[in-house]
């Protein structure tokens, strides 16, 4: 849900931010699809890893590369475009890190004749998240600014780190692949 939020808050403000800087509408557009990239592009990548390296890892790298994209985002100032490009980028990645980590840690933990209902259930929280973070975010832009926007996105993303970490520092930094059920 975190990622979620993060991601959708960011992306909503991202053309916005943009045209304030007069950036032309297919440069806009071509950063939003450099993000959509980042979020399915890869995605076969990512499952490859979950599988091989663990969940908790790759949620917690999911929160490091969105809080790296957000931050690279907040420090861009509108007219120019590179950091929008490879922020919104490694947002999408994030996104996909945490969306398929987290998806498998989830129906792993449930029993099977429950799984359809559990992930069922997590995709409702999980758009709702969106729903409200695209809603919050105009009214942090106009109360403040995309740069701060981005930036406070990045940081609760960072409790997406602290939150896969726990478990693997619980354990003693074993393996975390004995950490997925």
């Amino acid at each position: 849900m975190l990622g979620q939020a993060v991601m959708v808050g960011v992306m909503t403000m991202t053309p916005l931010h943009m045209k304030d800087g007069d950036h032309e509408l297919r440069i806009i557009g071509f950063v939003i699809s450099v993000h959509i990239l980042g979020m399915y592009a890869l995605s076969p990548v990512v499952g490859w890893l979950v599988d091989r390296v663990g969940t908790h890892i790759m949620i917690a790298t999911g929160g490091v590369l969105l809080f790296t994209g957000a931050e690279m985002a907040s420090h861009t100032d509108p007219e120019d475009s590179a950091g929008v490009f490879v922020g919104l980028f490694l947002i999408g990645v994030g996104w996909s890190c945490g969306l398929i980590a987290g998806s498998s840690l989830l129906t792993n933990s449930f029993d099977v004749n429950t799984r359809v209902a559990v992930q069922g259930a997590a995709d409702l929280l999980m758009v709702g998240a969106g729903a409200s973070a695209g809603l919050v975010s105009g009214a942090a832009v106009e109360w403040s600014s995309f740069h701060a926007l981005s930036h406070w996105a990045g940081v609760a993303a960072l409790a997406m780190v602290v939150a896969a970490g726990w478990p693997i520092v619980r354990s003693g930094f074993g393996s975390s692949r004995s950490l997925t059920p």
